[in-house]
């Protein structure tokens, strides 16, 4: 066990915890579950991306996060707020429906376990509803998170690199129990 554990935050939180998160996740299909936790990685990477005077991450970060970072292969893309409001359906009602979706801020997001073309949108017969690949979605995230990650420590120097890596030490760590009893921690 203590031969998986690492110190390096990318390599704990991101690898380790979030990633395998999903893919266990999904290599057992438990699809709602993935699609939660890959929408709450979204939350992840837009706390570490948001200004220096916030402390918590609101709509605007993921919508920016996630117009920036998830993309998808050919035309069809999937906004900002029709994540957040995915998000904010599978989160607070375990369903497709929000209350941006209702109010016609975006779309409603219907999931499909692997399709090609990944994203299915046919404005001719339903303009407020899009089909999405759950696994083209983790593809994208997790690209994304690639090019978040190479462009937020091309300086590891950087004010925002510094940042993160503070922000980093607020997140969930896998840690052995040996590493706490080594440590003298107490409960």
């Amino acid at each position: 066990m203590a031969s998986e554990f690492s110190q390096d935050p990318v390599i704990n939180v991101i690898h380790n915890s979030i990633r395998k998160g999903i893919n266990v996740a999904l290599d057992n299909e438990c699809y709602a579950s993935a699609v939660i936790l890959i929408l709450s990685a979204v939350d992840a990477m837009a706390y570490l991306a948001m200004p220096e005077s916030q402390q918590d991450v609101t709509k605007s970060d993921f919508v920016r996060w996630a117009e920036e970072y998830v993309r998808f292969p050919g035309r069809n893309q999937l906004s900002g707020l029709d994540l957040y409001g995915a998000r904010c359906a599978m989160l607070h009602s375990f369903g497709t429906q929000s209350k941006m979706s209702r109010e016609g801020q975006c779309r409603v997001i219907l999931w499909m376990d692997n399709a090609v073309p990944p994203i299915i949108f046919r404005p001719d017969l339903a303009p407020d509803h899009v089909m999405v690949s759950i696994l083209a979605l983790k593809d994208a995230l997790f690209a994304g998170m690639d090019r978040f990650l190479i462009n937020l420590y091309r300086d590891p120097n950087s004010k925002e690199a510094k940042l993160a890596d503070k922000r980093f030490e607020s997140f969930v760590h896998k840690m052995p129990t040996d590493y706490v009893t080594s440590t003298n921690a107490t409960a």
